[in-house]
């Protein structure tokens, strides 16, 4: 009777071992999802954002490609424990990789930037980001008015600063370069839009490459 009793508890401890042991969650590896707030300030994730200010003009008549540009982050790009990773007055480098001008009302202008280097607390670092947003505003006609005149193949680049994807760029009329560049495509208005991005343009980018910051 011992024997049985014995026997039996110690099946109940093997099978309160087991149940234990199927609630481990699994230590393996899993891949990080990109965020918005660095984890460290060694450490820039993909999918950080921050606001940067141009710091020179870029446009159809005053830009070609292969010209290069510079632009002042805003603000401080602060970590998720509070530690600053990117400080406000840190510089982003870029190119201009593709420009085209408009030649009438129902053509949009459009230029195509890419980044390559952040510079922070005095080093530099290889940096790649694609715009998210300008704080360019449509001058004189409403976008639904400029659509109405150019035409559905023009309307999504008829707004200026608007950034365009790659089904935006085969609904207006492009060069073929355009397209086919590196970097993110803004459109500059169309007809007698003037297709500038003045000094002091607003841009808020996010970064598409992990960058190591030490």
């Amino acid at each position: 009777m011992r024997y049985g009793i014995a026997a039996l508890t110690m099946a109940a401890l093997a099978t309160s071992a087991c149940a234990r042991t199927a609630t481990v969650e699994s230590t393996g590896d899993v891949a990080p999802q990109p965020t918005a707030t660095p984890s460290t300030s060694a450490s820039l994730p993909v999918g950080t954002s921050m606001q940067v200010r141009l710091n020179n003009e870029l446009g159809t008549e005053s830009s070609k490609v292969g010209d290069t540009f510079t632009a002042t982050v805003i603000n401080d790009v602060r970590a998720g424990d509070g530690s600053i990773a990117v400080a406000s007055g840190s510089t982003v480098r870029g190119t201009v990789t593709a420009v085209d001008d408009s030649d009438d009302a129902t053509d949009a202008a459009v230029i195509k930037l890419s980044f390559n280097e952040l510079t922070s607390n005095g080093r530099n670092y290889p940096f790649e980001a694609r715009i998210e947003a300008t704080d360019l505003k449509q001058q004189g006609d409403t976008r639904q008015e400029t659509i109405e005149k150019a035409g559905i193949g023009a309307a999504a680049g008829a707004v200026l600063g608007a950034v365009l994807g790659d089904a935006d760029l085969k609904n207006i009329l492009v060069g073929a370069a355009v397209g086919a560049a590196a970097g993110t495509a803004i459109s500059l208005g169309a007809g007698d839009v003037e297709g500038t991005l003045p000094v002091g343009t607003v841009l808020t980018i996010q970064a598409t490459q992990a960058v190591s910051l030490r």
